[in-house]
């Protein structure tokens, strides 16, 4: 593998010179997966030059959200005016909540085939990061794939960013493949490989070319808490419950700190040979496969760490038997998660009485992120679990609420649901008798007579799926007049 073919060489120019080709209004698509193998100098130096009042009115279109500090400055300068699909960035949040910008988001199991229709138009610019380039042109990328092939083929011009601390490593673990109609493909081992290491491109629409040597940002994440490991207590209870021995199906967790935790928990769960399909790996995942409870591991990418460098260093050649970064289309694609029989694992900021998730908008209107692909795991999963504590705000709001505001996952598609307090399990029960599964064992004490004292109220009303729409939103309607859903004391 050469670093750059000699027909490009003349292409070579600063971050700055790259991003100066860009004008106000393009559309710009850029690689990059959950933080990981995005092209982080050319939209640095896009953000430093909006600061300096162009461009402006920039449409960003990537497979996920990108590392903070890019997604940050971008959205501090003033230069985004739509971001599409996905983020995690508190400053991009904000934008949107203003109204300031337009945050159009799309469940990533169906971003590829929306890309590949046309309808957020043409990029004007695919800036991606890669590994390097053979002489005749194909690309190694870096640590993500996403829909990079697809942006690629449809953009007018190709900004590619060398990045030269990307570890080499990683060349030999991609799994590019584009399915006919973008709707992914059934796949019959979780580390099966159908597509190519590299990337072809049309060599004729490379209009710069960038070296850089940033690092992936680390993903952020908080404290495990005693309530974090609660919760994952009682997951590995259910697992042992219904999968003893070493028989798990491939397993799906999304990103923060309540899905690191759960990582971790397997470290001393007595299961061995995992295997992990998920949309973006976690670097605590290559810690279970470096020391042999995880055989496989498979997704859209892998952010790269100093330790992770290490790990990828240690198990050398031997990283391309057992782990696999994917194009988007296969690794958050319906057909993939069916087949496969994923166990999925879902976080939420809240659910109501019968299993309905609001993992993104907090009082229904104020976006903290994006759904991803929970919802499209949750609903082709052979089981889906949905872990979250309790309370939050040391007890001020309740996580399980009469009605939730905001869906991102309905509740047919919530098998299990776990807290600190125990394990309500939905699986054949009817509406009413999910309600009262949820309340008994997973709703905190403190919460627990109004929960019931509504339902009750509820079911005497009659209905299938009784609910008392004049107080569906009350105790959200509360905690803003008081800054707690519980009741005052008489």
């Amino acid at each position: 593998m050469a670093d750059l073919p000699a027909r490009l060489s003349r292409k070579v120019c600063s971050p700055q010179d790259a991003a100066a080709l860009i004008p106000d209004g393009a559309l710009v698509a850029a690689s990059g997966y959950t933080g990981a193998g995005d092209p982080k100098a050319t939209l640095l130096a896009l953000a430093a030059r909006g600061k300096e009042q162009f461009p402006k009115g920039i449409a960003l279109l990537t497979a996920a959200q990108l590392s903070n500090q890019v997604e940050s400055a971008l959205a501090t300068a003033g230069v985004l005016a739509r971001r599409i699909p996905f983020t995690t960035s508190k400053a991009v949040s904000r934008l949107s909540n203003q109204q300031a910008i337009h945050y159009v988001e799309v469940p990533l199991a169906k971003l590829p085939r929306a890309v590949a229709s046309g309808v957020f138009g043409r990029p004007d610019f695919a800036i991606i990061e890669a590994l390097g380039m053979t002489e005749s042109g194909q690309v190694v990328l870096t640590s993500s794939v996403g829909i990079t092939p697809l942006l690629c083929r449809l953009a007018r011009h190709i900004i590619i960013e060398i990045n030269t601390a990307q570890p080499k490593e990683l060349f030999g673990l991609h799994d590019i493949y584009e399915a006919p109609l973008h709707t992914g493909l059934m796949l019959s081992r979780a580390d099966q490989r159908v597509g190519t290491l590299t990337m072809d491109i049309d060599m004729s629409k490379v209009s710069a070319v960038v070296f850089s040597d940033y690092q992936d940002e680390a993903p952020v994440s908080s404290q495990i808490t005693d309530i974090d490991r609660c919760i994952c207590q009682h997951f590995q209870s259910f697992l042992h419950t219904w999968f003893p021995g070493n028989d798990l199906p491939p397993i799906q967790t999304g990103i923060g700190t309540l899905s690191q935790a759960v990582i971790q928990s397997f470290t001393d769960s007595g299961y061995q040979d995992l295997t992990f399909f998920c949309g973006a790996l976690q670097p605590d995942m290559l810690t279970l496969l470096e020391q042999g409870t995880a055989r496989a591991l498979s997704g859209g990418s892998l952010p790269i760490t100093p330790e992770t460098k290490r790990q990828l260093s240690h198990l050398g050649t031997a990283a391309r038997e057992h782990l696999v970064l994917r194009s988007m289309e296969l690794c958050n694609g319906s057909a993939a998660i069916a087949g496969l029989g994923l166990l999925a694992i879902n976080t939420g900021l809240e659910i109501d009485l019968f299993g309905n998730v609001n993992s993104s908008h907090v009082n229904g209107r104020s976006v903290v992120n994006g759904i991803g692909g929970g919802a499209s795991f949750a609903e082709q999963a052979a089981i889906s679990v949905l872990l979250l504590p309790s309370v939050r705000k040391n007890g001020a709001i309740s996580c399980i609420v009469p009605q939730i505001p905001h869906t991102d996952i309905i509740h047919h598609y919530i098998d299990v649901v776990i807290t600190e307090y125990g394990i309500a399990d939905l699986r054949g029960k009817d509406d009413l008798e999910c309600a009262w599964a949820i309340i008994q064992h997973c709703a905190h004490p403190a919460y627990r007579d109004q929960l019931s004292s509504l339902l009750r109220a509820s079911t005497r009303e009659g209905g299938h799926h009784p609910l008392r729409l004049n107080a569906a939103f009350s105790w959200h309607q509360r905690f803003q007049e008081t800054g707690s859903m519980l009741p005052a004391k008489p």
